[in-house]
């Protein structure tokens, strides 16, 4: 089965209030081209679910898509703090709840063994049972120890980007593969973009590094450079010169709307063709 999609078909398929995960980790492979498509639909009140979130969360917020956030972290490393997110969190315009990685992980996996909870240690004797009231404590009914339940994540819709996918939807990490897999098993339709689309025999050389595998992917949308401006270890580092801009550019309302005008409404080949076009991206940020 051909799961090729548009970008465009990708975002129509995801309505208002979907509650979205969302792969990579901080700075690391984040699916930003699909990001910025949600970012300028019409789409509306998202439950993002994030293990470490930055450029990514903090984009949907400052674009007004959000109404609550299941979150570890969201920043933006060695550049600080992710403004919007800061903002909405200090004047508790949105909802939060704040989890641990491995919570996050447990969240999704009890949803993958179709169990409403899992049990866990994480979080005894620190301060996220007192501001996260989803978690539960409870007596392990064999022994009588105590443990945390984390209750099962639900993603309507997951947004992953990959190093390459074939047109059945088979997708390939190289290296960290981060929460990927849990957000693609655990959500009931899969959106993956991938640097290059190759034939399936093709990706048959790629072994285990095939981590995400068709029969939990929905659609597959071909996107060089999708992962900018984060980074898509082994084809190129984060782009931390944009991402300063775009922190810059966050300080006030109208240099806000300049930077979106600019790079979010926009299509993917005119976005690139800002950044100085693919041969600047490569001899800038090649790895």
């Amino acid at each position: 089965m051909d799961k090729r999609m548009t970008v465009d078909q990708v975002v129509a398929d995801i309505p208002s209030g979907s509650t979205v995960a969302i792969g990579g980790s901080s700075l690391s492979r984040k699916p930003m081209a699909l990001i910025r498509a949600l970012a300028r639909s019409s789409v509306k009140d998202l439950r993002l679910i994030v293990d470490v979130g930055g450029p990514d969360v903090d984009l949907l917020i400052g674009t007004g898509s959000v109404s609550e956030v299941i979150y570890a972290f969201v920043g933006f490393e060695v550049l600080g703090l992710a403004p919007h997110f800061r903002r909405a969190r200090q004047q508790q315009a949105l909802r939060f709840e704040e989890w641990t990685e491995y919570t996050v992980m447990a969240g999704l996996d009890a949803t993958i063994k179709r169990v409403p909870f899992l049990p866990t240690h994480a979080g005894l004797a620190t301060d996220v049972l007192s501001v996260n009231t989803s978690f539960r404590r409870f007596q392990d009914p064999f022994h009588g120890e105590e443990l945390v339940a984390v209750p099962a994540l639900k993603p309507d819709v997951a947004l992953i980007h990959v190093n390459y996918a074939d047109a059945k939807g088979n997708g390939v990490i190289l290296g960290d593969g981060h929460v990927d897999v849990l957000c693609a098993k655990a959500a009931r339709r899969t959106y993956m973009s991938c640097e290059r689309i190759i034939s399936s025999d093709e990706l048959q050389r790629y072994g285990r590094d095939v981590q995400i595998l068709r029969v939990h992917t929905t659609g597959v949308v071909e996107l060089p450079w999708g992962a900018h401006p984060t980074g898509c270890a082994p084809d190129y580092r984060a782009d931390l010169r944009h991402l300063q801009d775009y922190l810059k550019h966050s300080a006030n309302e109208d240099a806000w709307r300049e930077y979106a005008d600019q790079y979010i409404y926009t299509d993917p080949s005119r976005y690139l063709e800002r950044q100085g076009g693919v041969e600047a991206l490569l001899a800038r940020l090649k790895v």
